[in-house]
This record gives C-alpha cells, structure tokens and sequence, in this order.
C-alpha cells in the first residue's frame, strides 16, 4: 500500500467507487473504528499497471486528503506491523497479512523523500481561472 486516507476525508464515497482493485473501505468498515474511509495496505497497489496515478487521489474532491504513504515492501515489514495507522488482515490460517507475507506494487518513480503519512498524492492547482 502506498496511500492514506487522512482525517479530512468527507466520505463522499468517490474513491470507494473508483478503485479498482477495491482497496478502500467506507467509514462504517474502517478497521480502526474512524469515520474517515481506509485503505486496507495489503490490497492497495497505487493504480500500477492499471492507471497513470491513484485514481482515489484523482477522483477525491478534497485536495490533500490522500497522502502518499511507505511502500508495501518487506523491507517496511515493521513501519506496517508496529504502526497505529494500520490494521493488517489475516489469511484463513491466521497469517498476518504483512509486506513479508505479499508485497504489492507501488510507483518506484515517487522517491521515499516524497512518502510518508502526510505527503499529498494530489495537490491544489496553483492558480484557477475562471471560464466564460
């Protein structure tokens, strides 16, 4: 995984729809008990292979509310294990669904200096003119 839905989530439902690897729960399935919709780590794969970007971050109406997070790797095992931010799925043998148990694809072309909760996917445009 390599998003995060902050807290200024307004549950729109538009990334919900929109991925497409059904990586993000609404607020009421949110494993950590918020009213902010989640994206589950051990399924979020940033769109590669399917699209350009995260479609939830393009989709999203409020700018700054997907951030970029560490990639699901297994050398990040214990930044997904140890952190509050997650709460990892199972397998129906009781293996914690960790990076070492599946690591998932993510865009190796966004440097690890521009990851980490609080690192804005989609950012504000600079300037908007008005049309007509």
């Amino acid at each position: 995984m390599s998003v995060i839905i902050n807290d200024t989530c307004i549950t729109c439902d538009a990334c919900l729809q929109q991925c497409p690897v059904n990586a993000i729960v609404d607020d009421l399935s949110n494993p950590l008990g918020k009213k902010q919709y989640y994206v589950q780590p051990d399924k979020c794969v940033e769109c590669v292979g399917i699209y350009d970007d995260p479609q939830c971050a393009a989709i999203c109406p409020s700018i700054g509310c997907i951030t970029w997070d560490i990639p699901f790797s297994a050398e990040f095992n214990d930044h997904f294990c140890n952190e509050t931010l997650y709460k990892l799925g199972t397998t129906k043998e009781g293996i914690l669904k960790s990076p070492s148990y599946k690591a998932k694809s993510y865009r190796k072309d966004i440097p690890l200096s521009d990851r980490g909760v609080g690192k804005q996917v989609q950012e504000a445009p600079e300037e908007l003119h008005e049309v007509g």
